[in-house]
């Protein structure tokens, strides 16, 4: 297992780290899906121009997220074996 930080970006603003385990063979991506959950925007109608959801962390917003080593210098992107 390795150690990463995973930042999650807000829509309304700020930001969160969280260090991570990950598995030989993970990517970022793999530790991002564990922590956000899906949330389905009840107001989209077809044609509104609204997204129809969102990933949220405890129920705020995301729009961007990344992995750093825990020097937080250099990019974590896959797992090749630690």
């Amino acid at each position: 297992m390795k150690t990463i930080i995973l930042t999650l970006w807000f829509m309304s603003g700020g930001s969160v780290d969280i260090p991570m385990e990950v598995k030989p063979g993970e990517f970022c991506d793999d530790a991002y899906m564990k922590v956000i959950k899906w949330k389905e925007n009840t107001n989209y109608k077809p044609g509104s121009y609204d997204i129809w959801g969102y990933y949220t962390y405890n129920d705020k917003p995301i729009f961007a997220h990344t992995c750093m080593e825990t020097d937080k210098k250099t990019y974590f992107y896959y797992n090749e074996g630690e």
